[in-house]
């Protein structure tokens, strides 16, 4: 067996048995490189960039700021669970939604994974299309409609290659492309600040706003108030290796809630400095030729390392959740994303794709973190997690209070606000979208939990680490 196949199979193991304490060794900067690295990436610029064309300057920092941080501060504390029993993102998942019902958000999980790897490719493909154009390839290639997709696939099938060679290659990526995004980000920051003057970039006007500021100021939030709910499904998956759960909890919050907001806030500033949502534009347009064309590529390298994350993410935890199935069928699981990479469209929907992760993610995370803090009163029962006839059964494998609470956050969120048509109701302006239905998924829950649908599950043990060593299985992962 290879070294990287040698190193697949232990991952795949060690994501699905629950993590010792003598085995978990990332402290706080561990987890911020990591999951920095990845936040990063495009999502933070792209969310920025549509908050720059429809805010000013002072009005994007404040509904960056608050629209991401807040939803983060929300969800984060799920951390703590799975910093204390060591288990990965979807078996942790099945005490509060049920052994189907957590298989059921993997489902999920990977329909919306497949368009943030979209997302991520394509803007890669985008300035790769740019730079081709430059560099005189021609009109087909240089061309955002044609030449995009094309090195967007392209980037695809390279991140697909090395997501498939496993931990050992992604860390030798994981090297070139992190820094690269850094270096993108520290470049037009000094291009701003040094070459356009922050004064002059604050008194710009944005180029699409809304018919009132009300409506602008809203939606802008409710773009980032989507990009925060988005990282629930990602958090278990490095916080079960934190060494302590203060770690988790404040390595997971600094990266996801707070410095993600530096890449927001910038495609913000370079929206309304550039008047457009073309990440490859903003180079060009305020690097100049020789600084423009440097960005370009350590754009294109940095997506690409964030989709090889966002393959592997998937394809790990496929494996977790169907442990017997084939490696190379794990990552095929990512393939249909070069559906959404044919044409610009999905990429040029962003906004609304991100509104429909707000309102799922938002349901899912009241739905879990109600049910660990004051359901279960932070007690679960790990052996149960792996026995799919135990206590987190439920009803068929599903939780119903899971089911109601989802039921409610949908007619919630979808009166408040309807992403595809961008049509919005009255309250919408006030209240957003994201925020009011997870409040109101919570409530929902907690009452049906609680009162009407009670098990035995909801019970909380007597002993918090029940079962976390027991529950090391010795079967072996195919």
């Amino acid at each position: 067996m290879s070294k990287e196949n040698s190193a697949i199979a232990k991952e795949v193991s060690f994501g699905f048995l629950p993590v010792k304490k003598s085995e978990r060794a990332f402290g706080f900067f561990d987890l911020l490189f990591i999951q920095v690295g990845i936040g990063i990436s495009c999502f933070g610029f792209l969310i920025g960039g549509y908050t720059g064309m429809i805010l000013g300057a002072k009005e994007s920092i404040a509904a960056i700021l608050f629209g991401n941080a807040f939803p983060v501060l929300l969800i984060m504390p799920i951390a703590v669970f799975f910093a204390r029993y060591g288990v990965d993102t979807f078996i942790g998942f099945r005490s509060s939604l049920g052994y189907r019902g957590s298989n059921l958000l993997f489902g999920l999980f990977a329909v919306l994974n497949l368009g943030f790897i979209t997302i991520a490719c394509f803007m890669s493909g985008e300035a790769a299309a740019k730079l081709a154009g430059v560099l005189g390839a021609g009109e087909f290639l240089g061309s955002r409609s044609s030449g995009g997709p094309i090195f967007a696939v392209v980037g695809f099938l390279l991140a697909i290659y090395v997501a498939y060679k496993g931990p050992v290659a992604i860390k030798w990526l994981n090297w070139i492309g992190v820094p690269a995004f850094l270096l993108v980000m520290l470049g037009l920051i000094s291009l701003l600040l040094f070459g356009k003057g922050l004064d002059s970039v604050f008194a710009l006007q944005p180029a699409t706003p809304y018919e009132t500021d009300a409506r602008s100021f809203a939606t802008a939030l409710e773009l980032n108030i989507g990009l925060g709910f988005s990282w629930l499904v990602y958090i278990g998956q490095y916080s079960r290796l934190a060494k302590t759960e203060k770690i988790a909890f404040t390595g997971g919050f600094w990266s996801y809630g707070v410095l993600v907001n530096v890449a927001a806030i910038l495609g913000a500033l370079c929206a309304l400095t550039v008047g457009s949502l073309d990440a490859s534009e903003w180079m060009m347009s305020i690097g100049g030729a020789v600084w423009g064309l440097l960005g370009l590529i350590l754009l294109i390298v940095g997506n690409i390392t964030g989709a090889v994350f966002l393959v592997y993410s998937q394809a790990v935890s496929f494996k977790t959740v169907f442990p017997n199935k084939k490696w190379l069928i794990a990552i095929a699981t990512t393939i249909p994303a070069i559906i959404l990479m044919i044409s610009p469209s999905f990429y040029d929907a962003y906004g609304t794709f991100i509104s429909v992760v707000s309102y799922t993610m938002a349901v899912m995370g009241a739905i879990i973190i109600t049910d660990f803090f004051f359901v279960k009163k932070q007690r679960i029962t790990v052996k149960d997690l792996y026995n799919q006839y135990g206590a987190y059964r439920y009803w068929k494998g599903v939780n119903p209070s899971a089911v109601i609470s989802f039921v409610m956050g949908t007619i919630v969120y979808w009166f408040l606000y309807n992403p595809v048509a961008d049509s919005a109701s009255g309250l919408f302006n006030y209240l957003t979208a994201g925020l009011p239905t997870y409040f109101i998924s919570a409530i929902t829950y907690y009452i049906s939990a609680k009162y009407i649908f009670s098990y035995q599950a909801d019970v909380a043990p007597t002993t918090p680490a029940e079962g976390v060593e027991a529950a090391r299985l010795d079967e072996k992962i195919g």
